[in-house]
């Protein structure tokens, strides 16, 4: 897979399987794998690989649907059902938490200085969007 670490393996070696289909996902009682149902045997993640599969998975669907559609220009961004800005235990960065769908959450911290540059972006992205002063219900501030 492009982006990710280590050597790009292609889908005819031995040691892949073809999984086109996920039933059920759930992790082990102890916490350390994250097991994956579907039409192939049971895949068991550990949790030592998450962080880097969360990574891979954006950018391979981003490349796969750039090579499908010939189009070189293709983004690709998660749909948000709402967000969180807070700070964790008085850090000084700050964490903006975006809820995806099936309640699953998504966080980003950065330093608290480079609030004013993303209020200034995102002032601009309203701007061009035609709205003056967005609001939602689905908002919280910490």
């Amino acid at each position: 897979m492009p982006g990710a670490r280590g050597r790009a393996h292609a889908v005819s070696d031995l040691s892949a399987f073809m999984l086109n289909s996920i039933t059920d996902m759930q992790l082990t009682a102890d916490g350390q794998y994250l097991l994956i149902h579907g039409n192939q045997p049971t895949a068991a993640l550990h949790r030592s690989v998450l962080n880097d599969l969360l990574v891979a998975l954006p950018n391979a669907i981003e490349h796969a649907d750039r090579v499908i559609h010939n189009n070189q220009e293709m983004g690709f961004a998660l749909h948000c059902q709402g967000w969180e800005v807070g700070r964790l235990d008085g850090m000084e960065m700050v964490v903006i938490r975006f809820r995806l769908s099936g309640s699953a959450g998504l966080s980003f911290s950065l330093p608290a200085e480079q609030i004013p540059y993303l209020l200034q972006a995102l002032g601009g992205a309203a701007n061009a969007a035609g709205e003056q002063s967005p609001r939602s219900n689905d908002v919280t501030l910490q």
